[in-house]
């Protein structure tokens, strides 16, 4: 099975999941959703998704040899999750002691900067955008609570 099929196979998985439990949720009326719409659309994609994958996954052709697992080239892979696993979770943490429209424009520069390797006004113009928009979105237009940290917004 290659890597492709594999995560498919992920896919597969997570979209049943999600499937059999956004099945118990009341999916509401169309001119007034439920709770459970989401959760169901998503669940759908994920599965449909995953069939398509594995669908067309690679195959591997016969003459092909299977080489050794390579444990270096592996954990060199890894760096960019870690890196993106442990920001979020410092944006987590600080989320509600920051606040959020300072946790956020931190969060999505460094993740421009030092994840995706952005210039650095590149990934300060588009944290500002980003962060400050969405802030706008929900705060202003949205009118939804959001912490507001030690800052007086």
């Amino acid at each position: 099975m290659t890597k492709e099929r594999g995560g498919s196979l992920i896919f597969l998985a997570a979209g049943i999941y999600g499937l059999i439990f956004s099945i118990q949720l009341p999916l509401g009326r169309w001119n007034e959703p439920g709770p459970g719409v989401f959760p169901l659309a998503l669940s759908i994609l994920l599965c449909v998704s995953g069939i398509a994958w594995f669908i067309h996954g690679k195959v591997k052709v016969k003459g092909e040899r299977k080489g050794r697992f390579d444990w270096g080239e592996f954990v060199g892979k890894l760096g960019t999750p870690i890196k993106i696993v442990g920001v979020t979770l410092a944006y987590i943490v600080a989320f509600d002691r920051v606040g959020y429209l300072l946790s956020s424009l931190i969060y999505i520069f460094v993740l421009f900067w030092w994840v995706s390797r952005y210039k650095v006004w590149i990934a300060a113009g588009l944290a500002i955008l980003i962060g400050a928009g969405s802030w706008l979105f929900f705060e202003r237009l949205l009118s939804v609570q959001l912490p507001q940290g030690f800052l007086p917004l």
